[in-house]
């Protein structure tokens, strides 16, 4: 019997939730939520919904239902708002909820795998792993594999192929020093090289990606539930494929003590492996820049 569990049903969590239940990835989900009309609307609503095709049992609980639980996802929390220019602007009131799920999971009879996307998803995992005592590998950030898929995108309408044609990943920070890796970029199974000018448009354009849907729609929904259920069906059905997530870290690149999107293989029991990418220059610089604000912020909640 597989389950498992949702934290925060909003419009992300819920979206989530549909997902893993529409693909038939648990035998029960369990949502949990503060606002527990909320979670019970949902899980009905998701029930309805996958009732011709998946016998996933869905239903609203709480830390208790959950204690056995595979997978937990973590989406609880204020999300990133239009007038927000950056994600760090969430640290102190994400802080304290992180925290305060982290001590509920404490509580459990195992020790699930732990998917984070709670912003600043890099500082929030951290926190997470810290204040929950579980091994690093169970504790997981999901963002990279998010902002590898937007720049496939740029770079499918960019150069007009077929985004299924792209091979593109984005490491280091989920923010300001995202660190799209050029030197790895296939399109249509070749490599790509890039003058300088294409790169610094490229960047440009990933970076307005988020907001230019926040802006219009007040959230980013189906790009971030999407991918992460992608991680969730590696990790249950032990696929062991290479993901963009974000990792504690414990010497690899050289950093420690912090959270920051590496290459994992992501299979049954969270990462199996990090791997070390040779990076240019460019691209070790931004990596670094990204690990150095995730570090100060970190210490500027703990």
């Amino acid at each position: 019997m597989r389950k498992i569990a949702v934290i925060g049903v909003g419009s992300l969590g819920s979206c989530i939730a549909y997902e893993i239940a529409n693909r038939g990835l648990a035998d029960e989900l369990v949502l949990i939520d503060i606002f527990k009309n909320l979670a019970e609307g949902n899980a009905a609503d998701i029930s309805q919904a996958i009732a011709f095709r998946s016998n996933t049992s869905v239903f609203a609980g709480d830390y208790y239902d959950a204690k056995d639980a595979e997978v937990v996802v973590i989406s609880a929390g204020k999300p990133r708002t239009p007038e927000m220019k950056s994600r760090l602007e969430l640290l102190q009131v994400n802080k304290s909820i992180i925290a305060d799920v982290a001590q509920n999971l404490r509580k459990m009879e195992n020790e699930p795998t732990v998917i984070t996307l709670t912003n600043p998803v890099d500082v929030m995992n951290y926190i997470l792993w810290r204040y929950s005592g579980f091994p690093r590998e169970k504790v997981i950030g999901s963002a990279g594999m998010l902002d590898s898929a937007r720049f496939r995108h740029v770079l499918s309408r960019k150069y007009s192929v077929p985004v299924l044609d792209v091979e593109a990943y984005v490491i280091g920070e989920h923010g300001d020093n995202q660190a799209p890796v050029f030197s790895k970029v296939r399109i249509k199974g070749e490599e790509k090289t890039f003058m300088k000018s294409e790169k610094t448009a490229i960047i440009e354009e990933l970076k307005k990606t988020a907001l230019d849907v926040i802006s219009k729609k007040g959230a980013t929904i189906y790009a971030p539930a999407d991918n992460t259920v992608n991680m969730i069906e590696c990790i249950v059905n032990d696929e062991k494929k290479l993901c963009i997530c974000s990792a504690i870290l414990d010497g690899e690149y050289g950093l420690r003590e912090l959270s920051i999107g590496v290459p994992a293989i992501l299979g049954r029991g969270g990462i199996r492996e990090i791997l070390k990418w040779q990076l240019d220059e460019e691209e070790k610089s931004t990596f670094y820049s990204g690990a150095e604000a995730i570090r100060k912020a970190i210490e500027s909640v703990l």
